[in-house]
């Protein structure tokens, strides 16, 4: 089982079955034929996940129908797509190669050398090779981050590092209801904030967020130093689509995000649940400050009190 791809080809050359990752890039990263932009990451995801539902479809060690060659066409590419492009169908073939795809059908058999790419990346950053993450890397309100992600594949874990500056912090003191967080300090020593409490870390420390409790947590790096950070999520689905409430305490907000979700609550809007579960089954209409009023509603009797 080999994967051939077969960058920007002649008209006419267009082998059977072909994986047509050249119109894939036209519908997800349409003005970046062939690359992307510099610390780009959710179109790209979105390209790789396509991708990797593709390969998955044609390829797998176990599978016994595989075709000896899995044809990918692609747009020309620039050496982080390449890259890209390498490593995620090295996930499914000990076999990939590059083609020019300009000497006509008879010149298609004339693959090289063997591109496959082990699934490592160095989360300092210290491999030469790795085109594509050092192009996933972006300024994010002045911190450095580098997306390990969608370089790794199609995955639920979502991977990224990111460097805070001394007396700063990457993100708002938050929590998930649908996404569960971990993260490893790789350099310097700061603070953690979690729930009610704020402790020291350092390098080695793993902190962990899992989905069930409600605490919020941030770092600051407070103690004199930088703190290198490996942030870890954890989404219920590869897209990253999934509806999460996401909850800041500082800020007393309400972030309702996903599909179809797109709005800020204040979270002193919160109520008790109590008057809801017991008027479950009477027509009302419930007002923003909390209170309600009677109402008409279908198959339902009036709310009186």
């Amino acid at each position: 089982m080999a994967i051939k791809i077969l960058v920007d080809p002649d008209k006419g050359i267009r082998p059977a079955g072909a994986i047509r990752c050249d119109v894939a890039w036209k519908l997800f990263i349409p003005d970046h034929m062939g690359d992307f932009p510099e610390g780009e990451r959710i179109r790209v995801s979105k390209l790789v996940n396509w991708l990797w539902d593709e390969l998955s479809a044609r390829l797998g060690f176990l599978r016994k129908n595989s075709t000896e060659t899995t044809w990918v066409i692609t747009p020309p590419l620039s050496d982080a797509a390449r890259d890209l492009m390498v490593r995620i169908c090295s996930m499914w073939s000990n076999e990939v190669y590059t083609l020019s795809g300009k000497k006509g059908p008879e010149g298609l058999e004339e693959t090289g050398e063997n591109l496959w790419t082990p699934p490592v990346l160095n989360v300092y950053g210290n491999r030469e090779n790795d085109a594509a993450a050092k192009k996933l890397t972006a300024d994010h309100h002045g911190n450095v981050t580098r997306y390990l992600m969608p370089a790794l594949g199609s995955t639920k874990a979502f991977m990224r590092t990111y460097r805070i500056p001394k007396g700063g912090t990457y993100a708002r003191l938050h929590s998930h209801s649908a996404v569960e967080e971990h993260y490893l300090v790789l350099e310097g020593k700061g603070t953690l904030r979690t729930g009610d409490h704020s402790i020291a870390v350092g390098v080695g420390d793993l902190v962990s967020k899992p989905i069930g409790p409600d605490n919020a947590s941030q770092f600051v790096a407070d103690l004199g130093e930088e703190l290198l950070i490996l942030d870890i999520e954890v989404w219920p689905d590869p897209s990253q689509t999934t509806k999460d409430l996401v909850h800041y305490p500082d800020h007393g907000e309400l972030l309702l995000r996903g599909q179809g979700w797109s709005g800020i609550v204040p979270s002193d809007a919160l109520m008790d649940a109590d008057d809801f579960s017991k008027n479950y089954d009477y027509g009302y209409r419930r007002s923003v400050n909390g209170k309600w009023s009677p109402r008409e509603v279908r198959g339902m009797k009036r709310r009186e009190k």
